[in-house]
């Protein structure tokens, strides 16, 4: 798999235990598409990494010119982490890459993310959901350039990145679900729904709310401690199950478990929300 972070605009400099991470789990392939100004940033990596210059990617979309989001909030959250997903496609077409995970700068991995190579169905993109209508593009995999295209093709300006791909998959079908759970008779329709495809997976992901539960939520959104946080929308509770984390393998990484039904299920990886990614690994 190729890994790819996007750094755009904003240094974050909590992408740097993230990159640590994956090394650690000997990730090879490692994209990190950023503007040429904050690749100093990046220096301690310079032998592990390959940072692409988004000024030297094409954006054949004009996502800037036709996108309505607010680009003030936040030095220009919504519509950065919108835009993100059009560089991605720009690299992945000028460079021939294909199988890409895509995570966000917060998220940890606990596992090698070839693992997942030969799981995944090629002909769909994958993201996790954690409503009907909500999905979190916390992780993702995307299988080729001329397949993401068809999806991009269909994504509204008009509206943020938690809504665009649960649009996008009623409408064309070619996005299947990372399961933030496991399917059984007990769940409710709209359960069983996010927890698709956990069959094929020997691990759940989390869209965000573990990540939050575990850790809380990013301070700019409530001060204090905010450990414990139950996701309001996210339609699994986990504060209703026992999650713990292993030292195991011997690699210096400690790894979340949860217990479901008397099963105990790997966890792949954690949306850190309160950006305090170094208290989990």
């Amino acid at each position: 798999m190729n890994i790819v972070l996007v750094c755009l605009n904003n240094f974050q400099d909590y992408i740097l235990t993230n990159i640590e991470q994956l090394i650690k789990l000997k990730h090879n392939n490692i994209f990190v598409i950023t503007n040429a100004h904050l690749f100093s940033n990046f220096d301690k990596f310079n032998s592990k990494i390959n940072l692409i210059n988004l000024n030297e990617l094409n954006e054949t979309y004009n996502f800037e010119s036709k996108t309505t989001l607010n680009k003030s909030f936040r030095n220009g959250f919504w519509y950065l982490t919108s835009l993100r997903f059009f560089y991605i496609y720009e690299f992945m077409k000028k460079y021939n890459i294909n199988d890409v995970i895509h995570l966000e700068n917060d998220v940890l991995v606990y596992y090698n993310c070839d693992e997942l190579i030969n799981l995944v169905d090629k002909h769909y993109m994958y993201v996790p959901f954690d409503t009907y209508k909500r999905n979190i593009a916390s992780i993702l995999y995307i299988p080729n350039a001329e397949m993401y295209k068809k999806i991009l093709d269909n994504y509204n300006f008009d509206i943020n990145d938690m809504e665009n791909f649960s649009n996008i998959k009623n409408k064309i079908g070619l996005i299947k679900n990372f399961p933030i759970f496991i399917k059984n008779d007990n769940l409710t329709n709209e359960q069983k729904f996010v927890s698709d495809n956990s069959e094929l997976f020997p691990f759940i992901f989390d869209a965000a709310a573990i990540g939050q539960y575990l850790g809380g939520i990013d301070p700019r959104n409530t001060s204090g401690n905010t450990t414990g946080f139950i996701n309001e929308t996210c339609v699994i509770k986990y504060n209703n199950f026992k999650i713990w984390f292993e030292n195991i393998e011997n690699i210096e990484i400690k790894k979340p478990f949860i217990l479901i039904e008397d099963k105990k299920i790997p966890i792949f990886n954690l949306h850190i929300h309160s950006k305090k990614l170094t208290e989990f690994i």
